[in-house]
């Protein structure tokens, strides 16, 4: 994974936190009796939902970067 990619996944992650944290408090927080209970919640989610998409960018960029390689590798070895 590119510096460029980790930063545009890192970047993507955070606007997902932010996101999950305005609909959270906009439409969920409600249903909890206690402010705080929900505050943790919401942290939790907002934060496994944002590892989870870079993790998969990541798995993205990895593999993209695999199959470009092995393009090359059958590249060369067809020219020798």
């Amino acid at each position: 994974m590119s510096f460029s990619q980790a930063w545009d996944a890192g970047f993507r992650a955070l606007l997902l936190y932010v996101g999950i944290v305005f609909v959270w408090l906009g439409l969920i927080e409600g249903y909890f009796p206690s402010q705080s209970t929900s505050v943790a919640v919401m942290n939790v989610v907002a934060i496994a939902a944002a590892i989870a998409f870079f993790l998969r960018a990541r798995r993205r960029a990895v593999a993209e970067r695999e199959r470009a390689e092995a393009e090359v590798r059958a590249l060369i070895e067809e020219q020798v």
